[in-house]
């Protein structure tokens, strides 16, 4: 079988980072894949779980002569790491990430990318867990991977991201970076502010009648066990657009409060069914 890439080189072997490399070596997409963080103790486990070929702490080591280089680091972290990697790329390199907000990361990036290498991408998979140790077999196939593109995209550079994330399994849609942060805020950013919150509102039950939560609790607020140094910088990087969804909760609350206190039990019941009915087309 002929593979699609020689060498793929992938910046932090985390539970995304590590999967990846694990499908791309399991259904032969590439030849090889370079692992690269900064504890290699760490590092070698990705060996033994069949995630890279070979690792390094080498940053230049690691990226030279890379068809595509994936950068799976904290969103914080992806501009500077770019800064770092880009005299040691070579001329047709492919650099993308895998950061849950863009707008900024591409306006940081732009200021140095004079040779256009860097296209964003956001696959939406993943797992409150992380850490190489938490790896996932088919963590990418089947989902949506949101590619953000505007006009100084290189559009080969682009056919040739479209590429690798199809031969991984995922389905496709191109944004702006601006409109990917916007939509992000309302179905991905505040979703995980409410359930954050949601917790600590319930931190003495928590604490003290922890008997009684129930299956709806747990799974309602599962991702609320994702790490907080990640979602902090989510928080402040896609500050407007969550403080936006943040005012029209506030509102929507109000409003049923409103409803609640007037015993308008007609009008509560048809806001549920109209939210029934909306979760039922996510089916």
């Amino acid at each position: 079988m002929k593979f699609k890439f020689d060498k793929v080189t992938i910046l932090g072997m985390g539970l995304m980072g590590g999967s990846l490399g694990k499908t791309l070596l399991k259904d032969k997409i590439a030849k090889q894949v370079m692992g690269w963080g900064r504890n290699i103790k760490k590092l070698k486990k990705a060996i033994l779980k069949n995630a890279a070929t070979k690792v390094t702490t080498d940053i230049k080591e690691a990226v030279k002569d890379a068809d595509i280089v994936l950068i799976s680091l904290p969103v914080s972290l992806i501009p500077e790491y770019f800064k770092k990697i880009n005299p040691y790329l070579k001329s047709d390199c492919l650099v993308t990430d895998i950061g849950s907000i863009k707008e900024k990361i591409v306006r940081e990036i732009k200021k140095i990318d004079k040779k256009h290498l860097f296209i964003g991408s956001h696959p939406m998979v993943g797992s409150e867990k992380k850490g190489i140790d938490n790896i996932m077999d088919n963590l990418y196939k089947d989902g949506v991977c949101i590619i953000t593109m505007d006009n100084n995209t290189d559009k080969n550079k682009l056919n040739f991201l479209k590429l690798f994330w199809k031969k991984i399994g995922m389905r496709l849609v191109i944004l702006s970076p601006s409109d990917h942060d916007k939509y992000m805020a309302g179905i991905s950013h505040f979703p995980h502010l409410l359930v954050y919150l949601l917790i600590l509102l319930q931190k003495d039950n928590i604490a003290k009648r922890k008997i009684i939560i129930g299956k709806g609790f747990l799974d309602t607020t599962r991702i609320a066990a994702s790490g907080e140094e990640i979602w902090t910088d989510i928080f402040m990087d896609n500050k407007e657009n969550v403080l936006n969804e943040i005012k029209k909760y506030i509102k929507e609350l109000n409003r049923f409060k409103l409803l609640l206190e007037k015993n308008e039990k007609i009008k509560i019941k048809k806001i549920l069914k109209k939210a029934k009915l909306l979760r039922e087309q996510l089916k």
